[in-house]
């Protein structure tokens, strides 16, 4: 019934901001972009991304643990935010490279739950045991917080990506490419990202995305802001996110607080038999 509810508010909140139409699959493409811009330039500038970002040293873990905020703001930032509180702190604990993990509230009326995915299956730990327990806000929120988090290396994987040029993003000039898997055209199953990067340093300042495992017709934007290094390991701390539901405004922030290498071994991050 949530889900119904998001749905009615989200689609509410369209009508009334008129930026949005409910009907159409969400496109990144501008509508004077036409493919193939600089294929080759596109591959260059996602190379040198990422090893601005030192992709490599994300080898080296076994398993990372990351202290991980995240607010969410206004109406529609309320109505998409599927936990208890606007205010939510975790703990996280992901093998690189894989979509397993676990979330542990730190704060909240949840505070002290452990809940995990491992081979999409969710599951909560109960005192020493783990318990399978299908659940779609894991299914959801565990692995895209990994991704923001691994973005710079996971991206790397992208089959099909296109130089589309120069812009100014967060008042620094950016050069951008537009990355997705088989095709860059709008696909109902896969997204769609557009990288920012800075035309200097190559960090990313800005990435776009569509969210099809949410709703089809929605896209997002998160700013990559106050980088640090944690252990040769560099990670935006401050990651603002945008999305086209929301006419002015964020609709949550995330926040990196700290960064342990190898906190738990890969074995407790994969309990299911």
């Amino acid at each position: 019934m949530r889900y119904l509810n998001v749905l009615f508010c989200i689609c509410i909140g369209m009508l009334l901001t008129s930026c949005v139409n409910v009907f159409s699959l969400a496109d990144l493409q501008d509508k004077t972009y036409q493919y193939p811009q600089d294929i080759n330039k596109a591959k260059s500038l996602i190379k040198e991304m990422g090893e601005a970002h030192a992709i490599h040293k994300w080898n080296e873990l076994e398993t990372y643990n990351v202290i991980f905020e995240d607010t969410f703001f206004g109406f529609l930032g309320k109505q998409a935010n599927p936990f208890k509180e606007a205010d939510m702190t975790f703990s996280l604990d992901y093998i690189p490279g894989t979509f397993n993990g676990q979330l542990e509230f730190l704060s909240g009326k949840d505070k002290g739950n452990i809940h995990g995915i491992q081979s999409w299956k969710t599951y909560q730990k109960i005192g020493d045991t783990y318990e399978l327990k299908p659940d779609k806000v894991m299914t959801f929120w565990i692995p895209t917080y990994q991704y923001f988090i691994e973005f710079p290396a996971r991206i790397q994987e992208a089959t099909a990506v296109d130089y589309i040029g120069q812009k100014t993003v967060n008042d620094i000039r950016c050069e951008g490419v537009l990355a997705s898997w088989n095709t860059v055209d709008k696909q109902k199953e896969i997204d769609q990202y557009i990288i920012w990067m800075d035309a200097e340093s190559k960090r990313i300042v800005k990435i776009e995305y569509t969210v099809r495992d949410a709703y089809q017709f929605i896209t997002g934007a998160a700013s990559f802001t106050a980088y640090k290094e944690f252990d040769g390991i560099l990670l935006p701390t401050v990651l603002p996110v945008e999305s086209n539901l929301v006419k002015e405004g964020f609709m949550h922030s995330m926040q990196i607080k700290e960064f342990t290498r190898n906190k738990k071994r890969r074995s407790e991050l994969e309990p299911l038999k």
